[in-house]
């Protein structure tokens, strides 16, 4: 047996309940969504002979399957979505914390002649765990996208941006990261866990609101009338939203003048300031503008997504050096 493999195994034997766990949930997700995608795909031909034969009284429990299969589809989009959040922490909080809190660190240390060297060991076998099965969870919920939405092109598409595809073994690195580095410095699994939770909420709403800005650049005022009516940002990314004036300009809601009176939104996505006194409506000569939406084309889909990814995986490297840092640093137990 080669010493690869030992450490391999080893490092196995001291995380194989967290490393079963994965196994067993990302598998198991995986193959449910293959296998709704497999309903949905022989539903699909199913409701399209039907529709050809025109026997429309025979159609409509074909739809109602098909309904009741989308919606739990979907729900497991929710799945794929949460899984790297909950695979990365459970695998890197107790790479460190659980040597510190079972008093084994030192000799574990003594063992590997350098503090770095075991770290990389350990971090390399359970990302390689991780990033093989979230790959997997990815391959899977794409092929679930594409049976619940087959008419889109989801290569130039935001529908279920970040639930499905390799965004999700992204986010699984960055979780991993999180873990490893607050586990380090907490030296308990359970409370590590816990904390590196919080962390990783912290973490990735600035994240989040980072990519907002940034994409904001590359975004388009969009009519809210134009947004969901099938046109050519249908499958566009909001990342916020904006005020048209009345002399064009395009503003936040913070810039709008109020001209001493209350904002009121219109039905229409007009905005006035105030309302008519006999008749209730927004008073026409209170008009300051309409709603707008920034809207990223769905032909930045690749783009977006490749520069979310760059950025999770540098939240996974600082991570990662944090805990570097922590473990050359701290005290055995």
């Amino acid at each position: 047996m080669s010493a690869l493999t030992q450490r391999a195994l080893m490092a196995f034997r001291l995380q194989r309940w967290e490393v079963g766990a994965s196994v067993v949930g990302a598998i198991g997700l995986a193959a449910v969504m293959v296998w709704f995608s497999w309903q949905l795909q022989a539903v699909a031909a199913e409701q399209l002979a039907c529709e050809q034969a025109r026997v429309l009284t025979g159609c409509q429990p074909i739809a109602d399957r098909w309904n009741g299969l989308s919606e739990w589809g979907t729900r497991l989009l929710y799945l794929s979505w949460v899984a790297p959040f909950g695979m990365g922490l459970l695998l890197g909080a107790p790479v460190v914390a659980r040597e510190v809190e079972q008093r084994t660190a030192a000799l574990a240390w003594i063992l590997h002649r350098s503090r770095l060297r075991w770290l990389a060991w350990r971090v390399g076998f359970v990302a390689a765990v991780l990033i093989g099965l979230l790959a997997v969870v990815a391959l899977a919920s794409e092929a679930l996208s594409s049976a619940l939405l087959p008419t889109l092109d989801l290569d130039a598409d935001f529908t279920w941006h970040g639930r499905r595809g390799w965004l999700i073994v992204a986010r699984g690195v960055a979780a991993l990261g999180i873990g490893l580095a607050v586990g380090a410095l907490v030296g308990r699994t359970l409370p590590a866990l816990l904390a590196a939770a919080f962390v990783s909420v912290l973490a990735f709403t600035a994240v989040s609101l980072g990519m907002d800005r940034w994409n904001q650049s590359e975004a388009l005022v969009v009519s809210y009338d134009v947004q969901g009516s099938g046109g050519p940002l249908e499958g566009g990314l909001m990342v916020g939203q904006r005020v048209e004036l009345l002399d064009g300009r395009v503003v936040g809601w913070d810039e709008v003048p109020r001209g001493g009176g209350d904002m009121i939104i219109s039905m229409g996505g007009a905005i006035y300031t105030s309302l008519d006194e006999q008749t209730g409506e927004p008073d026409e000569d209170s008009l300051v503008g309409w709603e707008r939406m920034l809207v990223v084309p769905e032909a930045l889909y690749p783009v977006v997504v490749l520069r979310e990814s760059g950025v999770v995986i540098g939240v996974a490297l600082l991570f990662g050096l944090l805990a570097a840092r922590i473990v050359a640093r701290r005290r055995p137990g």
